[in-house]
């Protein structure tokens, strides 16, 4: 139970209530936590897992890793709907069908519009693919 050095209003610490926060903690262990299953899927490079998914988005973890292999992974945005590739790990290169190859590295993110032409990346990375 941490504040993270915030102050109040005049600038001084705020006063850290340990005992209260005792009071409400949930000490107790409960049914032992249910995991789901884990669906990986497997294309030639990359290893993807669905981390969520609702009626609005979902999210997607992806590790390529095409260093030590002559063939790329690919990405591609359905008809109506727009990727977000998240770099949170590695780096590598994309290359889309007609522009420049573009590196990324780890905070980097790639935008991906609706209905287009498919990205081919290379590296070892991990992203976060969010797609609605």
């Amino acid at each position: 139970m941490y504040d993270y050095g915030r102050v109040d209003k005049n600038g001084k610490p705020r006063t850290l209530h340990i005992d209260r926060a005792l009071d409400v903690a949930r000490l107790d262990s409960g049914e032992n936590p249910r995991q789901p299953m884990r669906v990986l899927k497997y294309t030639p490079g990359c290893a993807s897992e669905l981390l969520c998914r609702c009626k609005y988005f979902m999210v997607e973890r992806m590790l390529i890793n095409t260093k030590r292999i002559r063939q790329m992974a690919a990405v591609s945005a359905g008809e109506n709907s727009f990727q977000v590739l998240l770099c949170v790990d590695g780096c590598g290169v994309a290359f889309p069908e007609s522009a420049e190859a573009i590196p990324f590295f780890r905070g980097d993110c790639l935008f991906l519009p609706a209905d287009s032409a498919v990205v081919r990346l290379h590296g070892c990375a991990q992203l976060l693919k969010v797609s609605c």
